[in-house]
């Protein structure tokens, strides 16, 4: 299985996932609205890469902004990451953020109580 990269463009946020490492970065704004073809390729990326996943798996998000249609498919995301857990292995999520975003900072917490998952704040310098 190969990587999954995919630069960012109007709209749409850097993806660089390593089926090598297990390190799953998201990275940038994410405003388009017609995102469907763009999370196609996560999803299928994801489905393959939760076949047989690393011992640990490391999400790690970077979003100045989100929409709400990209929202939702973050949703569906961190569900299918789950499936890590139950096949006893490690699922780690690391959400960055600016020292006084508290947009972000909010987006984390509702995000970890809604995937009842424990989600690690790390500010950025």
């Amino acid at each position: 299985m190969g990587d999954l990269i995919i630069e960012s463009r109007q709209g749409t946020p850097e993806i660089n996932f390593s089926s090598a490492t297990g390190v799953l970065k998201i990275k940038g704004r994410a405003n388009a609205n017609d995102i469907t073809l763009f999370y196609k390729q996560i999803d299928i990326w994801l489905d393959e890469y939760l076949l047989n996943p690393k011992p640990l798996t490391t999400v790690e998000l970077q979003l100045e902004y989100i929409n709400s249609v990209f929202s939702k498919l973050l949703f569906t995301f961190f569900e299918k990451c789950k499936s890590v857990i139950q096949k006893d292995k490690k699922l780690v999520i690391k959400w960055y953020h600016q020292k006084d975003d508290e947009d972000s900072m909010d987006d984390a917490t509702k995000y970890s109580k809604i995937i009842n998952l424990p989600i690690e704040q790390v500010e950025l310098d």
